[in-house]
């Protein structure tokens, strides 16, 4: 029997994020296997996955959903941090699964592991505002781990080549796909259109997309352009669009995953131009629902789409336009794409990550 324990702090930050997601799909998975035996202290959180109603699968658990009063954050975080190591020796854990980057729990004598999500700050640090702060804290934190997961191969590699970590200490296990809500047969947005999905930070390359979209008439003709999810869109943004003259075809949309579920099966297609992604997940959500997908060749991109994504540069906005117009222009070739999409999305599930999670604890615990 091997015991594992779940620590708070990724849960006590966000309501929703895709690293919380992540551990609510593994964590009841693992519990229910008879080879192990789970502990979660989530702490007092913000979380909402719901990951506290699995709490049945799990050999000792706390968690309580703290109220959103301004100013308190860190008298909660202090009092997490206090009662952890309690929660702690009293799981006597042989591996402690850290949600974030930190030398939390600094007298614990097992194994500790990991997560890699991605390596976008060392690869684009001028594209983040400064924080050496976190960049130091996250290489301890790894360096002092015993085993890592990272969520792509090519964060691996990334990993390997600008920390030095040694390759027998990290492997790869791919993430699953959580969004298989019904659609619904009737879009949401009535008129043709092509699907961004995230947020709009730098490395995100929106404004390549806003460029190809803007350049391209046939395409802003026909289509519009839906951003789903982040904050609504900044002046500068809306600027942009008043530029490139698309200011009426462009939306901004946010919601519960319903809609981005129905976003995804009704978009003519998804563009995703991002310089860099630790995975992708909204590439393999979109081909779970058959979306064609369109997206930069770069980083982990093309581990998750394969074959099934037509890519492109993404320093070059004249290529994104050309490859957007062959999906968008050609329904044969829209349909090949979705079919191919939906069989390689089809690969990934959290019953395989949970299962290749626990073989790799095994695996650490053997030496």
């Amino acid at each position: 029997m091997t015991r594992v324990l779940y620590d708070h702090e990724f849960f006590s930050m966000f309501r929703f994020s895709g690293i919380t997601r992540y551990f609510t799909e593994i964590i009841p998975r693992i519990g229910e296997d008879p080879d192990f035996q789970v502990s979660l202290f989530m702490g007092f959180h913000l979380n909402e996955h719901g990951l506290e109603k699995e709490r049945h699968r799990m050999k000792d658990f706390f968690g309580v959903k703290r109220p959103v009063i301004p100013k308190t954050a860190r008298l909660f975080k202090m009092a997490n941090d206090a009662l952890f190591p309690v929660f702690a020796r009293r799981s006597a854990p042989d591996i402690l699964h850290q949600t974030y980057y930190s030398r939390l729990y600094p007298g614990f004598k097992g194994i500790r592991i990991l997560n890699l999500y991605d390596m976008s700050y060392e690869l684009f640090p001028d594209m983040f505002p400064p924080n050496q702060r976190a960049v130091i804290e996250k290489r301890k934190s790894l360096e002092m781990a015993d085993g890592i997961i990272a969520i792509s191969e090519s964060a691996r590699r990334d990993l390997i080549s600008l920390y030095g970590i040694p390759e027998r200490k990290v492997t790869t296990i791919h993430l699953g796909n959580s969004l298989v809500l019904d659609p619904g047969p009737t879009p949401i947005v009535p008129e043709p259109y092509i699907l961004y999905v995230g947020q709009r930070v730098p490395h995100k390359n929106f404004g390549a997309l806003l460029s190809a979209y803007g350049r391209s008439p046939a395409i802003h003709r026909d289509h519009l352009l839906v951003c789903f999810g982040g904050t609504p869109f900044t002046p500068e943004e809306r600027e942009r669009t008043r530029q490139l003259g698309i200011a009426g075809r462009v939306r901004h949309m946010s919601g519960p995953d319903a809609l981005l579920a129905n976003l995804y099966k009704h978009a003519r297609a998804l563009a995703y131009p991002s310089f860099y992604e630790g995975f992708g997940l909204p590439v393999l959500e979109a081909m779970g629902y058959g979306c064609p997908v369109v997206l930069s060749r770069t980083s982990s991109l093309p581990e998750v789409a394969g074959e099934a994504g037509s890519y492109f540069d993404p320093k070059e906005p004249d290529e994104l336009a050309f490859k957007l117009s062959q999906v968008l222009e050609s329904e044969s070739k829209r349909r090949e794409m979705s079919e191919s999409g939906k069989q390689r999305s089809a690969l990934f599930s959290w019953d395989r990550c949970a299962r290749q999670t626990m073989d790799y604890y095994a695996k650490v615990r053997r030496g």
